[in-house]
């Protein structure tokens, strides 16, 4: 691993882990680092740690560029708050149940200040049933997507994907308006645990965000983070800060929860990461857990291999299939993920003007082809790579 990374690191467990410290790599790239904290999105974190890690003081222009970039965030996050409140007053105004997810809200949950972590854009979930009427409201906000959300590709859309992109008129905000948390091929179901009878507030001056209790809210993270492997440190660092902070979750209801939807390895899998990554402290109950699943360790490597190349995106890898369906709890569940993974059409195979609604099912025919064609190749390369040893659970 780089030094680069190393200290990032480094700097994430001194953030978790007050007064533990880890040897300072030589040989820092320190321009790599700088676009290493942007990429992994922990820019505030390491304003507050790196001081304390380092035993000589940081070259004074890293300090400022990092300053100035925290400062900036500071700047966007105090706008996705206000936003936010808007965008949300208005759904509720129209009977609409809304939980943001991620973004500010969840700062203000973790840390109890908006801009503690670093956020783009507003990430809004709301019922698959409510969503027609919710783009009607984010368009009287100033909110458009370029597309016609009236005819049938709304219900197109919400089959195969399971979030749509808006952007504000003036080209300074956009609102990722969601009916699921990962795609339909995923097989996970959050309102499964009932998340719109279990909204509760967390308030911040005078604004007040709907979050979920911290346990529904840490499912939904390891589930988030699993669809993008994990490939942001800022994911891990959302975990441990929810673990750490003053309304930690309770760890054996989160299991139940996972147990319940199908994703107990993506938990477990997400709890690992926050110990080992960010320094997070995990019960004997969890190290229990995790010792009896040794595909767990497995998932977690390739986390780690991610993490030592960034800035890489992975979303776009197709071998990201196989560690989705290795971390499915069972042979049963992922049987299941290929056939739904075969069955779900990405958002470009389908075009509703192409075929007429009596041939449209010819459009899930072709899905097989078209999987075996643009990723079958590479996928049987990933399975033919050389199986490394896996000590990632040897030392806590």
């Amino acid at each position: 691993m780089r030094p680069e990374t190393e200290l990032l690191l480094a700097c994430l467990r001194t953030d978790f882990r007050q007064g533990e410290t880890t040897p300072l790599p030589g040989g820092v790239d320190w321009s790599r680092f700088v676009i290493l904290c942007e990429w992994h999105h922990v820019v505030p974190l390491v304003c507050r740690t790196l001081p304390g890690v380092l035993k000589e003081a940081a070259p004074p222009a890293v300090v400022s560029r990092l300053r100035g970039l925290h400062h900036s965030n500071t700047a966007r996050s105090l706008l996705l708050a206000t936003e936010l409140t808007r965008v949300l007053h208005a759904l509720e105004s129209s009977g609409i149940s809304a939980c943001p997810f991620k973004g500010p809200a969840l700062s203000v949950m973790i840390y109890g200040d908006p801009a503690c972590r670093q956020s783009k854009d507003l990430d809004i979930l709301v019922p698959g049933q409510a969503l027609r009427r919710a783009v009607k409201v984010l368009g009287s906000l100033g909110y458009g997507s370029g597309r016609n959300w009236d005819g049938p590709q709304l219900s197109a859309h919400r089959r195969t994907e399971y979030e749509a992109v808006f952007a504000r008129r003036d080209g300074k905000l956009q609102v990722e308006l969601q009916w699921a948390v990962v795609p339909a091929y995923f097989g996970f179901d959050h309102e499964e645990m009932g998340i719109w009878s279990r909204l509760e507030n967390r308030a911040w001056g005078a604004m007040n965000f709907p979050v979920l209790p911290p346990e529904e809210t840490l499912l939904m993270l390891c589930v988030h983070g699993a669809k993008h492997l994990w490939c942001k440190l800022g994911w891990v660092c959302d975990v441990a800060g929810l673990l750490e902070s003053g309304t930690p979750p309770d760890l054996l209801r989160s299991l139940e929860l996972a147990g319940r939807c199908g994703v107990t390895r993506l938990l477990l899998l997400g709890l690992l990461l926050a110990e080992r990554l960010a320094g997070a402290r995990l019960p004997q109950e969890v190290w229990d857990r995790l010792e009896a699943d040794s595909r767990i360790a497995v998932l977690a490597r390739r986390v780690l291999d991610i993490i030592a190349k960034t800035p890489v995106n992975p979303d776009a890898d197709p071998a990201r299939y196989l560690f989705y369906a290795k971390s499915k709890d069972n042979r049963w569940d992922q049987l299941l993920f290929a056939g739904r993974l075969l069955s779900t059409l990405a958002a470009g195979e389908w075009n509703p003007s192409a075929l007429p609604d009596i041939l449209a099912p010819f459009y899930f025919l072709f899905r097989p082809l078209h999987m075996a064609g643009r990723h079958g190749e590479p996928i049987l390369r990933a399975l033919a790579r050389k199986k490394g040893t896996v000590p990632f659970l040897k030392a806590r």
